[in-house]
Order: C-alpha cells, then sequence, then structure tokens
C-alpha cells in the first residue's frame, strides 16, 4: 500500500507577515522623512533669524539644558530688510519682535511679530511685494511635505516591485512545473526556494503531489507488465499442449483435457482477483452485508482445505471460541480465511495453527505457520499486488502475488485491516482484524 507522505513544515516568513513589515517600514520611511524634512524647514527659519535671536534662542536653551533660569537677556531689535539691513527680505518683520518703526515716507508702521506689517509707506497699508511670514512658513512646510509624498511613493513604487518580484518568482516557477506536468512529463519539480513559508509550502506540496503521480504511473505501467506476464504463462501452456494434440505428439484423452481445464481456471481466478482488486483499490466493491459467524465460517475454511493440506504433510489447526458475530459479506471473509491459508500453504513446513478471538468490538483472525517468515522491513510490501519476496519462486510455489493485496483491500473495505509479524510457531503471522456486531445483530445466525 503506498502512503501518502505527510507535507512537511517549512520555515520562513509568514506572507503575512512579509506584507506587514513592508507596510510598516513605508509608514515608518513616512513618518521619519516628515520628521526630517520638518526639521530642516526649522533649522532654515531659525537660521533666517537676525544673530540677535539666533544667539538669545540659543542662550535659552543652553541655559534650560542646564537647569538654569534667564534673567535679563539682550532685547532684540527690530530689522525690517533694509538694504543697510541684509538679514531679512523688505518688508518682513523678525518673529517675536513687536514694535512701531519709521517706513521710508516717514510714517510709523506697526510690526506684529511673525505677521503682517500694518500700513505701507504712505500710512495706507503693507508695502508692495511683502508676504506674511506666517505664509512662508506655511508654504515651506507645504514644499517639505511635498517631497516627503514623493520620497515615500518613490520608495513605496521600489517596494512593491521588490515584493512582486519576490512573490511571483516561486508561482511563475510552480506554474511552469504544472505546465510541464500537464505536458506528461512526470520528472519536472518545482525549485523550493527560501523565503515567505506559504510559498514555499506550495512548492513543496506540488512536488509531493508530482511524486505521487511518477509513483502511480509506475505502479500502472509495472501492474501492465506483471498482469501480461501472469497471464502469458497459462496461455503459453495451454497453446503449447494443443499444438502437441494438434500435430499428434499428445492424443486427445481426459488427463489432457484436464490438464487444459486447470489453466483455464487459473486464468479464471487471476482474471477474477485483478478485477476484485481493481474494485476494492477504487472503492467500488459491492458488499452484500449480513449476519455473519466468524468462528463458524473459518472452521468450515479449515475443513475445506484439510485434504490440501494433509496432502503435502502439513496438519491444520483451529482454536476458536464461541460464535463471533460480525456484520459483514460473508463471501468477501471466506475469501479473506481461503486466501490466508492458501499463502500459508505455500510457505508453512509441518503446521498451520488458525485462531480466532475477540476482544471488545473487534474480532482477530489469526493465521500462523512455520515456515521461514517475512523480514521485518518486507511485511508491509508483501500486501502489493504482484509482490513475491524470493524472486526465484514460480507461480507454482508462490501463488501470483494478488492473495495478499486483496486480503488488504477487502479488510478495509469492511471497516477493518490486515498485518504481518513475526509467528510464535517461528514463521510468518497474518492477523486480519474486523468490527463485531452489536445489538440484534449479535444475536443473529450465521
Amino acid at each position: 500500500m503506498n502512503r501518502t507522505p505527510a507535507p512537511r513544515k517549512r520555515r520562513g516568513l509568514s506572507l503575512g507577515f512579509t506584507l506587514l513589515l513592508a507596510m510598516l517600514a513605508v509608514v515608518g520611511l513616512s513618518v521619519g522623512s516628515t520628521f526630517v524634512f520638518s526639521n530642516l524647514a526649522v533649522q532654515g527659519e531659525f537660521r533666517r533669524l537676525p544673530p540677535e535671536v539666533q544667539q538669545y534662542l540659543r542662550a535659552q536653551q543652553e541655559a534650560q539644558r542646564r537647569g538654569e533660569v534667564i534673567v535679563a537677556v539682550p532685547t532684540p531689535q527690530i530689522r525690517t530688510g533694509t538694504p543697510a539691513d541684509p538679514y531679512l527680505p523688505p518688508g518682513r518683520s523678525s518673529p517675536d519682535v513687536n514694535g512701531v518703526v519709521r517706513g521710508a515716507g516717514g510714517n510709523d508702521i506697526l510690526i506684529e511679530a511673525g505677521a503682517r506689517v500694518r500700513g505701507r509707506d504712505d500710512g495706507s497699508g503693507p508695502p508692495r511685494g511683502f508676504t506674511p511670514r506666517t505664509q512662508d512658513f506655511l508654504e515651506n512646510i507645504q514644499e517639505n511635505l511635498l517631497r516627503v509624498g514623493v520620497l515615500a511613493a518613490a520608495v513605496s513604487a521600489l517596494l512593491a516591485l521588490f515584493l512582486s518580484r519576490r512573490l511571483a518568482q516561486p508561482i511563475l516557477a510552480v506554474s511552469a512545473a504544472a505546465a510541464g506536468l500537464a505536458k506528461g512529463d512526470l520528472s519536472v519539480r518545482a525549485p523550493v526556494l527560501s523565503g515567505e513559508r506559504e510559498l514555499a509550502e506550495l512548492a513543496g506540496n506540488f512536488n509531493e503531489m508530482a511524486d505521487n503521480l511518477q509513483t502511480l504511473e509506475n505502479e500502472r505501467r509495472q501492474a501492465v507488465a506483471d498482469i501480461a506476464h501472469e497471464l502469458r504463462t497459462p496461455l503459453a501452456i495451454m497453446q503449447a499442449r494443443l499444438d502437441a494434440l494438434e500435430d499428434g505428439v499428445y492424443t486427445l484423452s481426459p488427463e489432457q483435457v484436464a490438464l487444459l481445464s486447470q489453466q483455464t481456471q487459473q486464468l479464471t481466478r487471476l482474471v477474477d482477483d485483478l478485477r476484485t482488486l481493481t474494485l476494492a483499490e477504487a472503492g467500488r466493491l459491492s458488499l452484500h452485508p449480513e449476519a455473519v459467524d466468524l468462528t463458524g465460517l473459518t472452521a468450515r475454511v479449515v475443513r475445506d482445505l484439510d485434504d490440501r493440506a494433509g496432502a503435502r504433510g502439513i496438519t491444520l489447526q483451529l482454536q476458536a471460541p464461541s460464535p463471533i458475530p460480525l456484520r459483514a459479506d460473508a463471501g468477501r471473509v471466506r475469501q479473506i480465511a481461503v486466501n490466508l491459508l492458501e499463502n500459508a500453504l505455500q510457505h508453512a513446513a509441518r503446521r498451520i495453527q488458525v485462531s480466532v478471538e475477540v476482544d471488545g468490538a473487534v474480532a482477530w483472525l489469526h493465521v500462523d505457520d512455520d515456515g521461514p517468515g517475512i523480514p521485518e522491513q518486507s511485511r508491509e510490501a508483501v500486501f502489493t499486488r504482484f509482490t513475491r519476496l524470493d524472486s526465484s519462486r514460480t507461480r507454482g510455489t508462490g501463488g501470483s502475488g494478488l492473495g495478499l493485496a486483496i486480503v488488504q483491500q477487502l479488510a478495509q473495505a469492511h471497516g477493518g485491516a490486515a498485518c504481518a509479524e513475526q509467528s510464535p510457531l517461528g514463521g510468518a503471522r497474518f492477523t486480519v482484524r474486523l468490527p463485531v456486531a452489536a445489538g440484534e445483530e449479535a444475536h443473529a445466525s450465521p
């Protein structure tokens, strides 16, 4: 039986976590850029202050840093931006300075800190070409914010390009591998790239699917070859026997007819076994459940095969308790018992022991022999179709290799299972587990 390997856990960052980090990086960049450019704007405005104001502010900051209190500071002078005063453009005042200055026309002009100059030189309003300090500062802030936006947009575009390439690369690799698989190349595999965990798991799961498909295809080809090989032998024997009868080498007699009939029966059983196994593996095997006594059914199978065992010098023993009720297909359960006993007859030396027991809601059918046994590493493989542990065995001694595979499939169809282990007699023990009937079914007769 093939078992699909469990998905491997792959290490890496989660895709959601990666996107979260990317968004946080963009937000952090935007906030950081805002602080940087705002600081630059403040520093630019500070450099435009008169030297006396700058000295005053530095002294105040230094005093605050030392924990001192400034008692008296020089009073900054008002600068109006005249040609003799290059510190300010014409018509602009220093911040944090209030007062009245004499205009060029001889009139008084009221100066407010960082605000408009009240009146023109002729007393009718602010001077021509005058721009308020507040508006100028806002324009600087807006320019800096625009720079922040442009920088954030550029970085976001680069980050989006990087993330799209990082996310698209493994997806495109899986897509290319899937296209190759669709064309019939079962050997194609997707590269498992390090990075986001989800994308790595996608590539890993695709590769596991491709492995299973390739394994199934190899098994299909091997099954076709095995079936052809199994059918070729009896057909070749029958053809050779018929050719000999036709050429007069042998005369038509009951013995020759019996030999041909034996090969025909072997072919018929092989075809029936293949059909049963194929239907069971596909889940299309029809069962007809009824009340069955496992103990009585097993006793009848042992009695039917006792003569064949005696002809080979093998002793058949049955150990069974009181009747064990099952709700199962009687014909299929009988087929399980027959296949197990025929397999034991092929390999037993002198003794075969059949035992039936019940444990709660489970019934157990054990078939032990004193043959060579089965290596531990091969105990699961014996339930695979056309499996022979010894390649030197022929069909006359080893069977077709379908009996145990049918046992496993029929047991699973009834909700049970089959396994192989070491026998107390020294050979192999085959065990089939089947569910026991309950309620009214437990009292039904076989």
